[in-house]
């Protein structure tokens, strides 16, 4: 595995259409691997799909493969979907208070522009699935 990846995680290829391949990440808790998980609520098994490209052809329904995004682009979605958000929220409710409004109202606003930036985040998935890519590689 190279060094500039930073997730890792083993999948099964539900399907490929042309040079488009969707795989099934199946991820778990430590809750998964604990004999009591039928007697607690607290397991947490989570399904994933990820669509990734490939030209190699290699690839066939129902193989075991391992996904992976580099680190640079795991720092990129944590900047633009946890980091930007919270400087634009807290600026906003502080600018706002500076200016002297009432607090609810600062509240608000500073909620109302953050739906409004993950809206324009949702305008442009398009844009930002196409440099996001992952790429996938068979488990031997």
């Amino acid at each position: 595995m190279e060094a500039s990846v930073c997730i890792a995680q083993k999948g099964t290829v539900e399907d490929i259409a042309g040079h488009r391949i969707t795989v099934r990440v199946h991820r778990e808790t430590a809750c998964g691997q604990c004999n009591a998980r039928s007697m607690c609520n607290l397991s947490d098994i989570e399904e994933r799909i990820i669509e990734t490209s490939d030209y190699s052809n290699n690839f066939r329904i129902g193989d075991d493969v391992r996904i992976a995004i580099t680190a640079g682009m795991g720092n990129r979605a944590v900047l633009l979907g946890y980091l930007l958000p919270f400087v634009l929220l807290v600026t906003v409710l502080i600018s706002l208070n500076a200016l002297g409004f009432q607090e609810w109202v600062s509240g608000l606003f500073s909620l109302v522009m953050l739906g409004a930036y993950y809206f324009i985040l949702y305008l442009f998935r398009n844009r930002l699935k196409k440099s996001f890519t992952f790429t996938i590689s068979k488990i031997v």
